[in-house]
């Protein structure tokens, strides 16, 4: 097996781990508002927003490595991002009724500027990023909220700090921390990803990112406490979420270990039905959040709510709906397409897949 496509099974390995982990997150906290109530955002923020850092983050990568394929015209595949963007868009914004600020509008904003973005080197990027942070930061000092609303926000008043909040840090798919892993994403496939033993050079940044993260935790503690009424919990490893910097460079430290760490211990794996698995749910990741939206749906419309009050039958649960929601897309690729829905249309309204 060549050494790309070894690279290449790593990244759908960390697609996958992403995917699975998004998909419980988003189960856990859309049956309703007084679910929150039950499981603590800010407590359990760290470990699950963790996984839609990781998939912007690998969708960054795979902008980065498909463009360095000399096999394939730069200009092609930079057509083919900014298309699919498009449609990623404007199926999110179909959706955004049922789905406020989902992944695909996110996804589908940053691959629409990916076509702008990879053009850029290296320094503008870091800069761009830099810039995203400082004015997340800004947003902060001048009272924007940092709030987790799963629905669209109540203007009352015509308070658009309300907005702003919602818009920019709303918790799951925000625009600002969201397009940061994306460009971090990219800097790093345009290093050399590949196989450079357990610790490449590219950890060594991840655990100082890391560290980084838990030391800017501990200086904006009073400021988060003084500023943004965020609540907190008792542990130092489930509170970085609670600040936007802190988080950011834990999100980004972590994506970086891990998929480095996923690309040395698979790469001699010998396990056929697990690359199989791997490959068809990586391989229609976007449709896997589509049948995540209907499969909540119908629970929410035929289920009294009031049963997952309980926290050991909300996980339990969302664990089941997760399983369901992998099994209907694998059933759809044996059953009906090898592609899922949405990327089917993705060809054909766009043409044939250039990458990732």
């Amino acid at each position: 097996m060549s050494s790309s496509s070894k690279r290449l099974i790593g990244i759908e390995i960390a697609y996958t781990f992403a995917l699975v982990g998004s998909v419980m997150y988003i189960f856990l906290f859309t049956i309703g508002d007084k679910i929150l109530s039950v499981l603590s955002h800010q407590e359990y923020s760290l470990i699950l927003d963790f996984f839609p850092a990781l998939f912007i983050f690998l969708n960054g990568t795979t902008v980065s490595l498909t463009t360095k394929d000399k096999r394939i015209s730069k200009t092609k595949v930079l057509s083919y991002q900014g298309r699919r963007g498009s449609v990623l868009l404007l199926l999110g914004l179909a959706t955004c009724i049922i789905w406020p600020m989902n992944i695909f509008i996110v996804t589908g904003l940053m691959y629409f500027l990916s076509r702008f973005l990879v053009r850029s080197n290296d320094m503008f990027l870091l800069m761009l990023a830099v810039a995203t942070i400082a004015f997340g930061v800004l947003l902060l000092n001048i009272g924007v909220p940092s709030l987790v609303q799963y629905g669209f926000p109540k203007l009352s008043g015509g308070d658009m700090t309300m907005f702003s909040g919602y818009l920019f840090f709303n918790g799951y798919f925000s625009i600002l921390p969201w397009s940061v892993f994306f460009i971090a994403g990219m800097l790093f496939g345009r290093r050399n990803v590949s196989y450079k033993g357990i610790f490449p050079p590219s950890t060594i940044v991840g655990l100082v990112l890391l560290a980084l993260a838990v030391v800017a935790e501990q200086y904006s503690s009073p400021y988060q406490e003084l500023f943004l009424a965020v609540d907190k919990t008792d542990t130092l490893f489930l509170k970085l979420k609670s600040f936007f910097f802190p988080f950011i460079l834990y999100a980004i430290g972590l994506s970086i270990c891990l998929v480095n760490l996923i690309l040395y211990v698979f790469n001699s794996v010998k396990m056929p039905k697990v690359l199989a698995f791997v490959q068809a749910i990586s391989g229609m990741k976007f449709s896997v959040f589509l049948f995540q939206i209907i499969i909540g749906l119908l629970i929410m419309a035929f289920t009294n709510t009031a049963i997952f009050y309980s926290k050991n039958v909300l996980i339990t649960y969302s664990a089941i709906a997760t399983f369901l929601t992998l099994y209907v897309s694998i059933i759809w690729k044996n059953k009906v397409n090898a592609l899922g829905p949405v990327e089917f249309v993705i060809k054909k309204i766009v043409g044939a897949n250039k990458g990732s």
